[in-house]
C-alpha cells in the first residue's frame, strides 16, 4: 500500500467494463474508488464525497469529458481536484483542449496498470504539495500581518520613549521617570511574550512541535496555570474558582494543553472586569473529558466569534483594563486542541460573559 492508500478516486466512463477494470486496478493498490457512467452522475458523486482525484473519459454521449471538466472547475471548492483524462486519441489538438478545460494529464487507452498507478500517485503528490504551499503562503501572510501590526506598534512606542529619555525630557529622580521605566518594562515584556508566542506558533505550523500524549492530571495542570497568572487576576481582584476533581485525567500532550489552558485563563482574566469571577469546571461525556472555562466578562459578538473560529483570522482586542493582546493566543489554542484530537466550542454574548468548552480524549 502506498502513502495515498484509502484516497478516493472517482472514475467517470460510459463503458461499464472500463469502469470495472480501472477500479479493480486502483483498489488492488489500496485506493478507494467510486464510478459513474456519465458526467452528470459523476458530478452527483462529487457532491456526496469529494474525491482526491478524478479519472475522466473524453468520448461520452450527452456531455463529453471536456464539458464535464469545465463544469467541475466552475465550482470553487472543486477547482483543485486533479483531473486525468482517459482517451484513445492522442492528437495534439485534443490534448490541448483537455489541458485548457482544466485537466492535469492524460492516459492513452489501453493503458498498463503500472502507468495508471504512477500517474495517479504523481498527481496526488503534486496536489498535496500544492496544498502545502498554499497553506505555507497563508501562514506567511498571517505572520507578516502580526509582525506589521502587533510588533511594530509596541517597538515604535518603546523607541520613542527611549529617545525622550535620551534627550533629557525626564528627570531621572522624578516619579514620572520611575513610571516611564515601569511602562517600558511592561511594554518590553509584552513584546517578548508576543515574540515567544509567534515562535511557538510558527514551529507548530512547520510540524517541529512534537506531540507526546500521556495520561495527564488536569487538576494539577490547571492549578499550575492559575498560579502562573495569579498576579494578573489579583491586579483586577478577580476570583478564579477551580471546581475540578483532583483525579480528572485526560490522554493529551501536557506541554501543548498547558499552553491551551494558560491562554484561555489569560483571556478570561483579560476580558473580565474588576471584581469579576472565573469558574473552571469539568464534566464527562462519551470518550471525552470536557473542561469548561466560564467568566462573567464582556463577552463576544457573533462577528468576533466567526473571525476567531470560522474564518481562521488573526484577531486581537484590548482587555477591560486596556491590556494588550498578541492575537496569537486563540490561534495556538485552536491548533493545539486539534493536534490533541480534541474539540473546542465557544458560547458567548456581548455583556453576558464567555464559556469555552474543551473536550479532550479520556485515557485509552
Amino acid at each position: 500500500m502506498g502513502k495515498f492508500a484509502n484516497k478516493l478516486i472517482l472514475i467517470i466512463d460510459d463503458n461499464s467494463m472500463n469502469l470495472l477494470l480501472t477500479s479493480k486496478i486502483l483498489e488492488n493498490y489500496g485506493f478507494r474508488t467510486i464510478t459513474a457512467e456519465s458526467g452528470l452522475l459523476g458530478i452527483e458523486e462529487i457532491e456526496k464525497e469529494m474525491p482526491a482525484l478524478i479519472l475522466l473519459d473524453i468520448m461520452m454521449p450527452d456531455m463529453n469529458g471536456y464539458e464535464v471538466c469545465k463544469k467541475i472547475k466552475e465550482v470553487e471548492k472543486w477547482i483543485e481536484i486533479p483531473i486525468i483524462f482517459l482517451t484513445a486519441n492522442s492528437k495534439t489538438d485534443d490534448l490541448v483542449e483537455g489541458f485548457s478545460s482544466g485537466g492535469v494529464d492524460y492516459i492513452t487507452k489501453p493503458f498498463k496498470s503500472e502507468e495508471l498507478i504512477v500517474r495517479v500517485n504523481n498527481h496526488l503528490e503534486l496536489s498535496a504539495a500544492k496544498k502545502t504551499i498554499v497553506e505555507m503562503n497563508r501562514n506567511r501572510d498571517k505572520l507578516y500581518s502580526i509582525i506589521a501590526h502587533d510588533i511594530r506598534s509596541p517597538l515604535s512606542g518603546i523607541l520613542q520613549t527611549i529617545d525622550a529619555i535620551d534627550q533629557g525630557y525626564f528627570d531621572p529622580c522624578s516619579n514620572d521617570f520611575k513610571d516611564i521605566i515601569k511602562h517600558l518594562r511592561i511594554r518590553t515584556k509584552d513584546t517578548s511574550t508576543l515574540l515567544n508566542s509567534l515562535l511557538q506558533w510558527t514551529r507548530f505550523q512547520s510540524d517541529t512541535v512534537e506531540i507526546v500524549k500521556t495520561n495527564v492530571n488536569i487538576y494539577d495542570l490547571i492549578s499550575n496555570c492559575i498560579q502562573l497568572l495569579d498576579a494578573n487576576a489579583s491586579n483586577k481582584n478577580i476570583t478564579v474558582s477551580l471546581q475540578i476533581p483532583i483525579n480528572d485525567i485526560a490522554w493529551i500532550d501536557e506541554v501543548s494543553i498547558h499552553t491551551v489552558f494558560r491562554n484561555l485563563l489569560s483571556n478570561a482574566i483579560k476580558f473580565t472586569s474588576v471584581n469579576g469571577n472565573i469558574k473552571i469546571s469539568s464534566e464527562l461525556s462519551t470518550g471525552f473529558l470536557n473542561i469548561i472555562f466560564e467568566d462573567d466578562g464582556v463577552g463576544m459578538s457573533e462577528e468576533t466569534i466567526q473571525k476567531i473560529f470560522e474564518k481562521q483570522e488573526h484577531h486581537t482586542t484590548n482587555g477591560t483594563d486596556n491590556e494588550q493582546g498578541t492575537g496569537l493566543g486563540l490561534m495556538l489554542v485552536k491548533d493545539f486542541i486539534k493536534k490533541n484530537s480534541g474539540v473546542l466550542q465557544v458560547d458567548s454574548k456581548v455583556g453576558s460573559g464567555t464559556r469555552f468548552t474543551i473536550s479532550l480524549p479520556l485515557p485509552e
